[in-house]
């Protein structure tokens, strides 16, 4: 009897011992697979930080690289309003020089009495007298203020093609009163070349007749 208890003890014995390293060896397992889970989170982490890293790197350098070749602003200029003026019928003779002209209220020229509301407005005209630009339109794109006493003319000259009198070319256009009074001018084409209107240029000795 006492032998089969003590094989009974002894089985037993070896049951609990079996489970016992049954559960430490889950145990171990549970935590292998643990660790490798966050490893592998750690992992992905990692290369995510790193790809960040390099993709703002990559920006930075982009834009360090664009601000060497950014272009600064042109210089811009106010403004002032008017209007171009065409005649259909009627025009003006030519003056008999290249110039530029500013008429008033009070210096309202023979024939010009109904061109504009005179109350309102002055009259600009530029003429200009050179042998290149003969038999060509002129048009004003902009009256720029440089200064108090500086006003830049900019416009388009390109040849017409219904023209071949041998005219000067010349524009007249309606500008705010008073807009223009004590100015000085420039004028200058839209891609930035001077003209020179031609001040002690005769018309009559560029175009057809003197009063072209």
């Amino acid at each position: 009897m006492k032998y089969l208890l003590s094989i009974f003890y002894v089985s037993l014995a070896l049951l609990v011992l079996s489970g016992c390293s049954s559960n430490e060896k889950e145990e171990q397992s549970e935590n292998v697979d643990q660790t490798d889970i966050e490893t592998e989170k750690v992992e992905k982490e990692t290369d995510i930080s790193s790809e960040k890293d390099q993709e703002e790197s990559k920006d930075k350098s982009y834009e360090e690289s664009e601000l060497i070749e950014a272009v600064e602003t042109e210089q811009v200029y106010p403004e002032i309003s008017f209007q171009n003026i065409n005649w259909f019928f009627g025009s003006p003779d030519r003056q008999p020089n290249g110039g530029i002209w500013v008429y008033t209220s009070g210096t309202i020229p023979s024939g010009y009495e109904d061109t504009i509301d005179w109350e309102l407005n002055d009259l600009l005209l530029v003429q200009v007298n050179d042998p290149q630009y003969i038999d060509h339109e002129l048009e004003i794109k902009a009256l720029q203020i440089l200064d108090d006493n500086v006003v830049k003319i900019v416009v388009s000259i390109e040849p017409d093609e219904y023209s071949s009198d041998k005219k000067a070319p010349r524009r007249y256009a309606s500008v705010e009163k008073g807009q223009l009074e004590g100015k000085k001018f420039l004028v200058e084409t839209v891609e930035g070349e001077k003209v020179d209107v031609g001040t002690n240029v005769k018309t009559s000795e560029i175009s057809g007749s003197a009063e072209q």
